[in-house]
């Protein structure tokens, strides 16, 4: 597959390792990047020439033959750029959020149905053998009917004073959340229904948006998933996927800093049994994973797992989770009229 990849800076470095280390999956026919240094040290770091730089995706687009957007530019200007794409005749893979607002979501997805083209949002933290392992107990019942889970993250994580992070009204819930809600939805197959909460910023931020927050969200089954985290702790108390415990009817998993255990209840409220369970193994991971994926889909004329379907999904209980902290309200996850975009 030939690929443009919009964005070569900050994450966009990282995106150019995973596309040089998948060669044998795609041919970087385009850099584009409104920052010339950054194309620059790309093509250095990277072994481009600079003939394939653009600063625009519309001259990249006139000037080359391509099947996929990889688009890791800031979340307020995706629509811009997956628009264009989709338009251009490209499938489109996303950097996380899907983008920060709901309208601009929505119009993704329209786009997407209009030209026919597919767009996926790289939740990678989904491809990682521990989460993988952890979905896998659950579908096999290990634990039975899930009744209550937990999951807390408290990393203390320091912007530079040009990231777009640093003045986000909610960093923590809009960037670092979206992965905790998709890897909730993955792991339990479960669907966030309401979310309450609320938000702070410790007085020792750094960053002028809230950067704590605790929220309560029911899910379809009527079970909750209690949500504690904050990205300005004093210190680092777990890895990026956080410290989960999933409870249900028959035991419990404990995940925590890549330690899996699996619980088996021995009656009521007590533990006959615990095993330590390695995670298994994974040829493609993270990044590389979901490209895989995506191309696989594209080749079969399936929808991608993190298709913009799904991802609104993800992302609306998001957008509930600022609504809820805002307003002091207990917020439902799908309004009737993305319930309704949704089952089309």
């Amino acid at each position: 597959m030939k690929v443009i990849q919009m964005g070569v800076g900050g994450f966009g470095r990282h995106w150019s390792r995973i596309l040089t280390a998948n060669q044998d999956m795609v041919e970087v026919v385009a850099l584009v990047d409104n920052s010339q240094d950054a194309l620059d040290e790309t093509c250095v770091e990277f072994g481009y020439a600079k003939t394939v730089c653009y600063t625009s995706l519309t001259a990249a687009l006139a000037d080359v033959s391509a099947d996929i957007l990889i688009c890791v530019t800031p979340p307020q200007v995706h629509r811009e750029h997956v628009t264009q794409a989709l338009q251009a005749d490209l499938h489109v893979l996303c950097e996380k959020p899907m983008a920060s607002t709901i309208e601009d979501c929505v119009a993704m997805l329209q786009a997407s149905r209009q030209f026919g083209r597919k767009f996926a949002v790289s939740q990678n933290y989904r491809y990682r053998p521990a989460i993988q392992t952890m979905a896998r107990l659950v579908r096999e019942g290990a634990i039975g009917e899930i009744g209550q889970i937990k999951l807390d993250f408290y990393k203390g994580w320091y912007f530079d004073t040009d990231n777009f992070r640093r003045t986000m009204a909610h960093p923590l819930i809009i960037d670092m959340c979206i992965h905790h809600f998709d890897l909730l939805r993955c792991i339990t197959g479960l669907e966030p229904i309401t979310v309450r909460g609320e938000s702070w910023n410790p007085p020792w931020s750094d960053n002028s948006g809230d950067t704590s927050t605790t929220l309560c969200i029911e899910l379809d089954n009527r079970a909750r998933f209690t949500y504690s985290a904050s990205w300005c702790a004093q210190g680092d108390f777990c890895d990026w996927n956080g410290n989960w415990l999933i409870e249900g009817d028959k035991g419990s998993i404990v995940y925590e800093n890549g330690t899996i255990t699996l619980n088996h209840a021995a009656g009521r409220y007590t533990i006959g049994r615990t095993e330590s369970v390695v995670p298994d193994e994974m040829a493609l991971t993270e990044q590389s994973a979901v490209l895989e994926r995506f191309i696989a889909a594209i080749n079969a004329g399936t929808r991608p797992e993190t298709d913009v379907t799904d991802n609104l999904r993800s992302i609306r209980t998001v957008f509930a989770a600022v609504e809820a902290v805002e307003s002091g309200q207990t917020v439902r996850v799908l309004p009737p009229e993305i319930e309704a975009l949704l089952a089309v």
